[in-house]
């Protein structure tokens, strides 16, 4: 009985030992953790789609340059040129026959006709410069009139008869509603003005003359 119950302390002892010394590892021994690294979240299909199509987007489309054959509301007017999409001039202003590709042959005609313009302009208000200081260099244009007793006229002097005056003399036609004229009621010189061209406004004078063989006289 002696001889087990030492063998029995042995044990005993040896378990202690075992244990003590698992404790102090665990004491002594840190625990070391890996990071936590999120994983990104799988895209759903709909965000796929919303990504392509910001991608599809983003690509330029491809235009081309037309000439419009007619005027078209929303577009342009004849003969203007317009940077469209290639798919609307296939799709919708070719079959439509609105317009028609602007190669460098048209454009190069558009540009000269572009310039023929410009100078048939510079022309027209050269001309009407010129037309102008002759006016002003005349100075006066006679208008003869029936006359009462006191000078007053009898009716009224139009722009027609201004119109006719200044054609008399210069053998040019003026534009009735070109010609500002005062109000006349008696004999005397008054200053008028023609619109010429936009940009040239003429200013002369007319003298209102008394027309001696029709002379009206007042009653008595």
């Amino acid at each position: 009985r002696p001889c087990h119950l030492s063998a029995f302390h042995h044990r005993l002892n040896g378990r202690r030992k075992s244990v003590a010394m698992s404790s102090s590892v665990l004491r002594g021994s840190s625990l070391r953790m890996a990071p936590f690294t999120a994983r990104p979240a799988k895209a759903s299909g709909a965000s796929r789609a919303r990504v392509v199509t910001v991608e599809a987007n983003k690509r330029v489309s491809k235009r081309t340059k037309v000439i419009l054959t007619k005027t078209h509301e929303g577009i342009g007017e004849e003969g203007e040129i317009r940077n469209v999409p290639l798919g609307y001039w296939r799709n919708f202003l070719k079959p439509s026959g609105v317009a028609k590709i602007a190669d460098d042959s048209i454009l190069e005609a558009i540009r000269k006709k572009k310039e023929d313009e410009i100078r048939a302009k510079l022309e027209l208000k050269a001309q009407a410069k010129a037309f102008s200081q002759a006016l002003s260099t005349i100075g006066k244009f006679s208008i003869k009139k029936k006359v009462g007793d006191k000078d007053q006229i009898f009716g009224s002097v139009s722009v027609k008869d201004v119109a006719d005056a200044i054609y008399q003399q210069t053998g040019k036609q003026i534009q009735e509603a070109d010609i500002k004229i005062p109000d006349i009621k008696s004999v005397g010189t008054y200053e008028c003005t023609a619109k010429l061209h936009k940009d040239v406004t003429a200013t002369f004078s007319v003298v209102i003359v008394k027309d001696k063989s029709l002379t009206i006289k007042g009653k008595k």
